[in-house]
């Protein structure tokens, strides 16, 4: 097997693992031994004020295993003291960094993270590679040492250059569509979904359906519309873009499309369209993915999931601050917009979050978005 066609292989796993309701062991193994690394991790993240990190999504993989032992202790015990995290986001996007380069030389006699996490990992010798999002949030790609007994090569640097933004993809992808409770969903399921808009589109780029939410947007013809069963942007050069995304996920003589996203310009509402374009080449053995080429998750941010504050403290046992400030978490606040809201401080809300955390056994925000967002719908019983 050539070194594309093993590229070609992880990519393909990459896009089916991002829709799947497991742990993408199988891309990740894939991704690993294309690059030759011990292995890598994913953390997707809000960096937020002062470089406090409110991680959406936390894996990390060694050879073919997922390592949940390492993701409960970085997350739960170093991240927060890990001197690397402001100047990784002071990168600039898609930028490579070693490991080593990001700690001082004192930091590198005394860091318990460089000293204990890292090392125990055999990831002192390994690589960053930080991604950033248009909204702020960022993926940080974190490769483990080597394989090659030289170290890293010209050709390994090459193949994470080109892998890259379909990692920032998948990290994308996989947090929308689990927003969107719709992980492990066939084609045809998601056409029921009633939380994110989704368009599937045949190999040819042309509309073949959409759910409810989805042509409720197009409707609307407020930025994004359907122009004969064309998917069109109203503004000229976001349309231009939006063809160019739709061409590159759509490739043509069965060559693996690429993903992309952008926002779509609305007159009559303050917030843009979030669309992720996501290829689609024979997922799973819905009758559906012998004729759709490509999915489009369409976000509307100024369409929030409506949850009665009072419903966490009747249904999970919570107390009616912890209710407040989890479904405000869930509903994608920050903790000092938090803070400005509720007239409390910052420690005040990070301490009933914590304490959210650790009634409901959550180990990270992703949990505590699919449980409180597991609520929409439900009404307070009646006392």
């Amino acid at each position: 097997m050539t070194v594309q066609d093993r590229f070609e292989r992880a990519l393909l796993s990459l896009y089916e693992a991002a829709l799947a309701d497991d742990p993408w062991v199988s891309a990740a193994t894939l991704v690993n031994d294309l690059i030759r690394t011990r292995g890598h991790g994913l953390v997707h993240a809000d960096p937020g004020p002062g470089f406090e990190p409110e991680v959406l999504m936390a894996r990390f993989f060694t050879g073919t295993e997922r390592r949940e032992d390492y993701e409960q202790v970085y997350v739960g015990h170093y991240l927060r003291r890990d001197e690397a995290i402001p100047r990784l986001y002071g990168l600039r996007d898609g930028e490579l960094a070693y490991k080593s380069e990001l700690y001082t030389e004192e930091e590198k006699k005394k860091s318990s993270v460089y000293n204990e996490f890292r090392s125990a990992n055999k990831g002192q010798n390994g690589l960053f590679v930080v991604l950033h999002e248009p909204d702020g949030r960022a993926v940080v790609w974190s490769l483990l040492d080597s394989l090659d007994l030289g170290g890293w090569g010209h050709d390994q640097i090459r193949t994470i250059k080109r892998l890259a933004p379909h990692i920032r993809q998948f990290a994308r992808v996989r947090h929308a569509m689990a927003n969107a409770k719709a992980l492990g969903a066939s084609l045809t399921e998601l056409l029921d979904n009633g939380r994110s808009g989704f368009i599937q589109l045949n190999r040819r780029g042309r509309i073949l359906e959409a759910n409810d939410r989805a042509l409720d947007i197009l409707l609307k013809r407020d930025g994004l519309r359907d122009d004969e069963d064309v998917l069109a942007a109203g503004i000229p050069e976001e349309n231009a873009e939006l063809r160019r995304l739709l061409a590159q996920a759509l490739s043509p003589l069965g060559a693996q499309g690429a993903g992309g996203s952008m926002k779509i310009t609305r007159l009559k509402a303050p917030t843009p369209l979030v669309i992720e374009i996501h290829p689609v080449r024979g997922l799973g053995t819905d009758y559906r993915a012998l004729e759709v080429g490509a999915l489009v998750l369409v976000t509307d941010p100024a369409a929030r999931p409506r949850i009665d504050p009072a419903l966490p403290t009747a249904v999970l046992g919570l107390s009616p601050a912890e209710s407040r400030m989890a479904v405000a978490a869930a509903l994608g606040q920050t903790v000092p917009g938090m803070a400005r809201e509720l007239g409390c401080a910052e420690s005040t809300v990070r301490t009933h979050l914590k304490r959210v955390y650790r009634k409901q056994g959550l180990r990270n925000r992703a949990e505590l978005v699919r449980r409180i967002l597991s609520l929409e719908g439900l009404r307070r019983p009646i006392r």
